[in-house]
């Protein structure tokens, strides 16, 4: 009975503003990992390759593999590729993000022995410490990649905090050192493209663009800052209906655990979504609230698997009435925020009983 209704014109936006910002129109990597953030992989590409975006990006080698699978041609990033699955990362014609050593070895072993070339992209980490070459690795993979069958496309770093204040230190620290890198592969191969920003970098450093900018949440009208913000919109709207409504005595309890106890005669109505679709139990009497009839109504007691609770005491409703989760007017950041956690998390999590319908 959920529904998350995605607006493409509004993915259409967002995409335009940020190829305005961008030093070519033709830089831009469009964030397609985790379900494209919760909005359906294989239709949010689609739409982006149809507006001219020609690099995609997915975190695992069976998101590359989906999107092959459904006829999408153009070249795609795999950020995470597993060791065990570079056959296919070849035979999809993928393009691995390589940041171990083990990895690249393994690569170009596997290339040796197949008589093949292959295009692939280089991470560094530059002070995430996440994932990535360390800047002393630089040597080492210059000379691995140098005999090799590999076309090195790129060359990225990610910034550890790109939405905090402009320049501060550790973001310095890490553009130096990205420069840095750059400077040693520039005299490997001039024709190398340079990244490091993601969709908070985009707004907040301009100034270090480079070749290409990785574009996740903004694409779908988030970007970690409220000024940002009023440039993009909010792609999804999610919305349910109420099921049931009860009513309940004063010192009666609402949910698992007696989780919510009632405070005075009350109205409790029952909405058909829960964990398992992503409203995780953090969501239980944090002041979170939904819309119902343009009023909010506060989420109690213990999110259920399947279901949720809220007070509708003060709301005129009936059974069916529709509940807005998140929309345009009141979108998922700020529903995220209130129960202490952030957009990208609540989108992601959207699970697959939530009928997604597309409009243009």
């Amino acid at each position: 009975m959920a529904q998350l209704n995605i607006y493409l014109n509004r993915l259409e936006h967002n995409l335009n503003f940020l190829k305005s910002i961008s030093p070519d129109k033709n830089s831009l990597i469009g964030v397609v990992k985790a379900n494209a953030y919760g909005h359906g992989i294989i239709e949010i590409s689609k739409k982006l390759v149809s507006m001219g975006v020609s690099r995609l990006s997915v975190a695992s080698v069976s998101e590359g593999k989906l999107l092959r699978e459904n006829d999408i041609n153009c070249n795609i990033i795999v950020y995470y590729p597993d060791p065990f699955e570079l056959n296919d990362i070849i035979n999809y014609s993928l393009e691995p993000a390589i940041y171990s050593k083990r990895i690249l070895k393994k690569l170009i072993k596997l290339l040796d022995k197949s008589k093949r070339d292959f295009s692939v992209h280089l991470k560094f980490n530059t002070g995430l410490n996440r994932l990535g070459f360390k800047f002393e690795d630089i040597e080492w993979v210059i000379k691995k990649i140098d005999k090799a069958r590999l076309r090195v496309l790129s060359v990225y770093s990610h910034l550890s905090a790109s939405e905090d204040k402009k320049n501060n230190l550790n973001t310095k620290k890490q553009l130096k050192i990205f420069n840095e890198i750059k400077s040693k592969f520039y005299d490997l191969n001039s024709e190398i493209k340079y990244h490091l920003l993601n969709s908070s970098g985009i707004f907040n450093y301009p100034e270090h663009q480079y070749d290409w900018v990785r574009s996740g949440i903004s694409l779908y009208g988030y970007s970690n800052n409220s000024d940002w913000d009023k440039n993009l919109l909010p792609v999804a709207e999610l919305k349910t209906k109420i099921i049931q409504i009860h009513n309940v005595k004063k010192g009666e309890s609402v949910g698992y655990n007696n989780g919510w106890i009632a405070k005075k005669k009350s109205k409790i109505a029952i909405i058909p979504i829960g964990h398992a679709d992503g409203i995780g139990r953090y969501f239980k009497n944090r002041n979170v609230t939904v819309k119902i009839n343009q009023l909010k109504a506060p989420i109690i007691g213990n999110i259920c698997m399947d279901i949720f609770m809220i007070d509708v005491s003060h709301i005129q409703c009936k059974e069916w009435d529709e509940v807005v989760i998140f929309d345009q007017k009141n979108p998922a950041n700020i529903f995220a925020e209130s129960a202490g956690t952030i957009s990208y998390e609540i989108l992601s999590s959207l699970g697959n009983r939530i009928k997604r319908v597309y409009i243009s």
